[in-house]
């Protein structure tokens, strides 16, 4: 099993409205003979424990299975001012 993570867009090049400036993306890739399970099991950790929450998923024709997965990116802006 294969786990990519796509990180989100600089927030200083992206428009505040787009999509890829809100979310980083997960991809989860099975390959043909692993068990479906094993991969099921990756997806709830990761949903369960990581905040991800599952967008997308794809079976393909010789048995290989792609979950995309995708979590809210929250930007903190500092609230103190200290000075030195």
């Amino acid at each position: 099993m294969i786990e990519k993570k796509i990180p989100a867009a600089n927030p200083l090049e992206t428009m505040p409205g787009d999509p890829e400036h809100r979310f980083e993306y997960l991809i989860i890739t099975a390959r043909p003979g692993e068990h479906r399970s094993v991969a099921r099991a990756a997806v709830r950790e990761h949903s369960e424990y990581g905040k991800w929450e599952l967008v997308r998923t794809c079976l393909y024709e010789g048995g290989g299975q792609k979950y995309w997965m995708r979590r809210r990116i929250m930007r903190v802006k500092p609230t103190l001012n200290i000075r030195a």
